[in-house]
């Protein structure tokens, strides 16, 4: 089971943790980076908590696993994870 809160960041002010998490966005794949950045402008502000502290393990992956969850190639073997990668992929196709 995934543990979703990293050390102090439940601690951290909302802004802070979200401009930890806007940085952290930035990937080496441009696939990658869109998929992140748009769920972090569009949708993040609305999400649980729980999802958001979530999002914390989503960024810890690494940018070649990410592009073949994002792409469909693969899924996470985490059940949390993947359903939470499938969420963020369903808001976008949802919104396009």
């Amino acid at each position: 089971m995934f543990a979703p809160v990293v050390s102090g960041e439940s601690d951290m002010p909302d802004s802070d943790l979200k401009r930890r998490y806007q940085w952290q966005c930035r990937r080496g794949l441009l696939e990658v980076d869109l998929v992140l950045n748009d769920y972090m402008e569009r949708f993040f502000d609305q999400e649980s908590e729980v999802r958001q502290l979530l999002f914390a393990d989503l960024l810890a992956q690494q940018d070649a696993e990410l592009f073949e969850w994002f792409t469909r190639r693969s899924q996470p073997q985490d059940l949390q994870l993947r359903d939470y990668v499938e969420h963020i992929l369903t808001l976008r196709e949802s919104a396009h």
